[in-house]
């Protein structure tokens, strides 16, 4: 965009025979055209959401010939501290950003983005799950609209063919699921070799825990939002996860310890694990980059419920916001927009090319969805029982409990009151 600005000025300088003063005319003259200029922000991990975020943005500026929408995107691991720089500083950043839901909860209240128009955010509380949005809101207001529906449990990526050696059966209780992940578990001495059931990685954790309080009927938040992870659902559930771990010996702290970017969904591809609980979205990369096929190699199916409710925990997902303080006609366009991504038409293009649940009601429980998506049907029948995760940082959550896991299960704690009285305390201090 400054490369445009700076070309337009340069023109108009020349022809009014005034070089001395090319910059001032940069800022004045070419304001009406950028105006009509918004450049958006986006992550560049995955090639599927680059091209579905070019090919929206190619349908929009074709049904508005006089509009300009400039894609920058940036990778992943450092996408995050360079909108947390533009949206904080309010400066050199975009006018429109894609935002992992979970950094809502800094940049809702900051005043960094714009409030939702009041029409729009009808629309989104009418029409969205709401733990979809739960990070987007601060007193009372959206600053954003939700993508995606983000779900990391109750589905489970099966390998077949591991599965139908190890002579195991796909699971419908969690004693069930106990047995055989045992039987799906191959060793090499005391060295685990093919985990039967890998649930140990930065999020699985953290989500598998939590639905195991969720799903006894008991919670993780009090009231105040505060921690209670010492109550006696939480405390058996915990020791029920870890038990896997050092007992049943089902998996390894791999997934937590080594450093390693490989997940439990690729060694499950490689042939190395037999289940692992995760979302919907990495199953396109056991097609396209294992080469394998899906409903003969492997399968995603639902995973069953430690307690007797169908609860879950789920982070606000990828979402998309308007930075705050453009002017009134940028600021309607990138509304405006903002209001054809959220389409049905549009959110459910977006969502089936990167293999997500979107946020919308009525678009994740069509039939046209369904029909193009098969590997949500596990899911749909439960995306009732999610609920937000809490106003807090997922990513601190994780690392907290995560690096309790991981000392309790190498016997560094005294028993479970110690580390979970340890855990709550660092929760409430985070």
């Amino acid at each position: 965009m400054k490369r445009k600005i700076v070309a337009i000025a340069a023109v108009m300088a020349l022809l009014a025979g005034l070089m001395t003063c090319l910059t001032a005319c940069g800022g004045s003259s070419s304001s009406k055209e950028d105006a009509k200029t918004l450049t958006l922000w986006t992550h560049n991990d995955e090639d599927s959401w680059n091209e579905s975020y070019q090919n929206i943005v190619n349908a929009y500026m074709e049904a508005n010939p006089d509009v300009t929408i400039n894609i920058e995107s940036f990778p992943y691991d450092e996408y995050e501290s360079k909108v947390q720089t533009a949206l904080m500083s309010k400066e050199g950043g975009a006018d429109i950003y894609e935002l992992w839901g979970g950094w809502g909860v800094d940049y809702a209240p900051s005043g960094a983005l714009a409030q939702l128009p009041e029409d729009m955010e009808e629309e989104v509380r009418d029409e969205c799950y709401e733990n979809t949005y739960g990070a987007l809101e601060a007193d009372g207001r959206l600053y954003g609209i939700p993508m995606e529906y983000n779900i990391e449990c109750g589905g489970l990526v099966v390998n077949n063919n591991v599965m139908k050696d190890a002579g195991a059966t796909l699971p419908t209780t969690w004693d069930e699921l106990k047995e055989q992940a045992k039987k799906g578990t191959t060793m090499d001495g005391d060295d685990v070799e093919i985990k039967g059931f890998d649930f140990v990685n930065w999020d699985g954790v953290m989500y598998l825990w939590t639905s195991m309080i969720l799903s006894q009927g008991a919670e993780y938040l009090n009231e105040d939002g505060t921690f209670n992870v010492m109550s006696d659902e939480a405390k058996k559930a915990w020791e029920e996860l870890a038990s896997m771990v050092t007992e049943d010996k089902v998996t390894t702290l791999s997934g937590l310890d080594d450093g390693s970017d490989i997940e439990g969904y690729q060694e499950l591809y490689a042939g190395q694990a037999m289940m692992v609980p995760r979302g919907p979205w990495c199953l396109a990369e056991g097609m396209n980059d294992f080469g394998l096929e899906y409903g003969k190699d492997f399968s995603y199916e639902a995973m069953p419920f430690y307690g007797s409710e169908k609860r879950f925990a789920t982070e606000t997902g990828w979402s998309m916001g308007v930075a705050a303080g453009l002017s009134e006609e940028k600021n309607e366009l990138a509304f405006d927009f903002l209001e054809y991504f959220f389409s049905d038409d549009v959110i459910m293009q977006h969502n089936l090319a990167c293999g997500q649940i979107p946020a919308k009601k009525e678009v994740a429980e069509s039939k046209e969805y369904l029909d193009k998506f098969e590997y949500a049907a596990p899911l749909v029948p439960i995306l009732e029982g999610g609920q937000f995760i809490g106003m807090f940082n997922t990513d601190v959550f994780k690392e907290n409990v995560n690096n309790v896991f991981s000392a309790y299960c190498k016997g560094q704690y005294a028993d479970t009151d110690a580390a979970l009285g340890e855990l709550q305390d660092a929760l409430n201090n985070m």
